[in-house]
């Protein structure tokens, strides 16, 4: 359709548990405040997207939201990522969005997407906006050093937010001076709660500079030796035991990231009538949030995604079906 507005992108990128979803959210309600036709596509490491079920039952009033999930959007999820934002541009007026939210997962490197421009089906019908990664202050300040794809991740910002800045202050006055020190030229923007402070640059106005001299795409699987594991749980899980299973060091390997959706055993469901809660461990901290019943009063299903490198599968499974506590009377699907 001629003289059409480009569908303006914005990627969203940082290691896991940086706090990119919040971030989401906050960059989504904003648009809807706005008047914006706004969608959002998120990309996840493992067999559901936790992150998507935060995104739709807190904005419901979405023009579209898109879960790619036990991949990559920067190699095996691109086909899909390329079509999702195909069928977007095709949308009559009234429906297609003007602004899409690309979050990818912690594990991409955003390398690889800055191509999106020049891709035969959108060509001419899509503007990458800018490039926002987000890093956590709590996160050990050497990564920027030892984490290639942090740094590359923030290398090729047009802005960063430093999260978790209320969290340790210190943290925070340390990590600021590693990004600046490494990135002059990049604004940085220490946040609370996924918020940025008023007067801070907008993210979708970002400028993308070209790739850094001498850095290619990858060349493989972004979330090399990662691996994730999904179970779906039947029964309300042990708060006690949850908590304990996620904050001991694993016998074997390292765990990177945990989340899910759960109901807790002798927790009463809330006033909002949902009796759901999600949980993320993310620098050595276990949160835990109160989730709403979805659009349509149904409640979210109880998973967990464990993510990690090294991991003993068939111990995580056991464990985590060992934290549930089925009522009385009820049966509990056997451990395979």
């Amino acid at each position: 359709m001629p003289d059409r507005a480009p569908l303006e992108v914005l990627i969203v990128t940082g290691p896991l548990g940086a706090g990119k979803t919040t971030v989401v959210n906050r960059l989504l309600k904003a648009e809807v405040a706005a008047g914006h036709r706004v969608a959002v596509l998120i990309n996840e490491f493992g067999a559901i997207s936790v992150d998507g079920t935060l995104v739709d039952a807190e904005r419901p009033e979405l023009a579209g939201v898109e879960n790619l999930v036990n991949g990559c959007v920067c190699c095996s999820l691109r086909n899909d990522v390329v079509a999702t934002l195909q069928a977007w541009c095709e949308q009559p007026d009234g429906q297609r969005p003007e602004r899409v939210v690309l979050e990818t997962t912690g594990l991409a490197d955003p390398t690889d997407l800055l191509d999106l421009e020049v891709e035969p089906a959108l060509a001419g019908r899509l503007r990458l906006a800018g490039l926002l990664t987000v890093v956590s202050c709590l996160a050990p300040v050497d990564h920027l050093k030892t984490k290639p794809l942090l740094h590359r991740q923030a290398a090729l910002a047009s802005l960063i937010h430093l999260s978790k800045a209320d969290l340790d202050p210190s943290a925070a006055v340390a990590w600021e001076g590693e990004l600046r020190t490494a990135f002059k030229h990049i604004p940085l923007i220490p946040t609370r709660h996924g918020l940025a402070p008023e007067g801070s640059p907008d993210p979708w106005r970002g400028d993308l500079r070209p790739m850094p001299e001498g850095w290619e795409a990858s060349g493989g699987p972004s979330f090399a030796e990662a691996r994730s594991l999904t179970l779906h749980w039947d029964h309300p899980v042990d708060p006690a035991a949850l908590e304990a299973l996620l904050l001991a060091p694993p016998e074997s390997g390292e765990l990177l990231r945990a989340k899910g959706v759960c109901a807790f055993a002798g927790w009463a469901a809330r006033n909002d009538g949902s009796d759901r809660w999600a949980f993320q461990l993310a620098d050595g901290r276990l949160e835990i949030s109160p989730l709403p019943l979805l659009a349509d009063g149904s409640a979210p299903a109880c998973a967990a995604v464990v993510i990690g490198t090294g991991l003993d599968g068939a111990h995580w499974k056991k464990a985590l079906r060992s934290l549930e506590r089925a009522p009385a009377g009820a049966r509990r699907k056997a451990i395979l």
